[in-house]
């Protein structure tokens, strides 16, 4: 499968799939014979879960580095769910910081509508 191909099944523009190629998140997808990047299944499960992880706002170094984690193997497992593990807590922190935010911004504006 071709990268519009990708693109039009997944819901991910080609520029986004042709970046994460150049910047090493598909070290292994194959070329076809004239050099155009031949998707496979395994990889559209792999293009589908580097969506989900970036919808929570992973870093692309995150990613490359379980990539490179996955390819060494299966000893690699302890390695891979302690960068989730760590992703996860990072995650948890942002919304504690988000959350007290939003409670400032609500008091703030009870007090611009009692003060009107």
């Amino acid at each position: 499968m071709q990268v519009k191909q990708v693109a039009d099944n997944l819901g991910i523009s080609e520029h986004t799939i042709r970046y994460y190629d150049k910047v090493g998140l598909f070290p292994f997808v194959q070329r076809n014979k004239n050099g155009y990047r031949d998707f496979s299944e395994e990889d559209l499960y792999w293009i589908e879960f580097i969506k989900c992880m970036r919808q929570t706002h992973m870093p692309i170094s995150t990613l490359k580095e379980i990539a490179e984690l996955y390819h060494q193997g299966s000893d690699t497992k302890t390695k891979r769910k302690n960068i989730f593990l760590d992703h996860q807590k990072n995650l948890i922190e942002q919304k504690k910081i988000i959350d007290q935010g939003l409670q400032t911004l609500e008091k703030n504006l009870n007090c611009w509508r009692m003060n009107r």
